[in-house]
């Protein structure tokens, strides 16, 4: 019991007290959901980058393997009027190789059983600035269906294809590469839609060989 006379004093946080202390979690909740939102933004902008030029790669490696397994008119059934490889600045038709590969089967590989080695009609194309990669059987008839995949979008692209003698050709075959030749090396720039800039020196086996 309280003694007459005097005043006791209650003890808490007056409203000025709450008031600031309110206004201080707020500055604070503000200033975490930025940080939190920030480490969110770039994340993801790093996952966009890496998916990008993990796609870039995955493209450009083909292209490559492509370019390398090409084979010139006298390895395919083509006539002699007609050439396994036939290219421009922006598109690229060849026909080949595929090598036999092993069939897996429960986890294991029999070395017995494989896909028997082919010849693949490749055609590397630009169309509504992406590039597109279409595949059919190289024995398939002018009437069947190409396999169309979009690989990547493009900016620009720009291949030449070198001769012999060494000149850079925007056209293959021409008058300085005969039907049926392939060229020493092709040369491309490659520029992504976020104008990421690739050169490629391709040079195919079958010219190695």
């Amino acid at each position: 019991m309280n003694s007459p006379g005097f005043i006791t004093k209650q003890q808490g946080m007056t409203l000025l007290e709450l008031l600031i202390a309110v206004a201080l979690m707020s500055v604070i909740a503000v200033m975490a959901f930025a940080g939190i939102f920030t480490l969110t933004t770039a994340h993801q902008q790093m996952d966009d980058t890496v998916h990008r030029l993990n796609r870039d790669n995955a493209a450009l490696s083909l292209f490559q393997q492509d370019i390398k397994m090409a084979l010139g008119q006298r390895l395919t059934a083509q006539p002699a009027t007609t050439s396994g490889f036939a290219a421009d600045t922006g598109s690229v038709r060849l026909q080949r190789f595929n090598p036999a590969e092993a069939i897996p089967r429960q986890g294991m590989v029999n070395p017995v059983k494989q896909h028997p080695a082919t010849v693949l009609s490749v055609r590397w194309f630009v169309r509504d600035r992406t590039w597109y990669r279409a595949t059919r059987a190289a024995v398939s008839t002018d009437y069947a269906a190409w396999q169309e995949q979009p690989m990547m979008p493009l900016e620009n692209i720009r291949c030449q294809y070198q001769a012999v003698g060494g000149g850079l050709l925007d056209r293959w075959p021409s008058r300085e590469a005969p039907v049926g030749d392939l060229p020493v090396a092709v040369h491309c720039r490659i520029t992504s839609e976020y104008n990421r800039l690739y050169e490629l020196t391709l040079t195919p086996w079958q010219q190695i060989w």
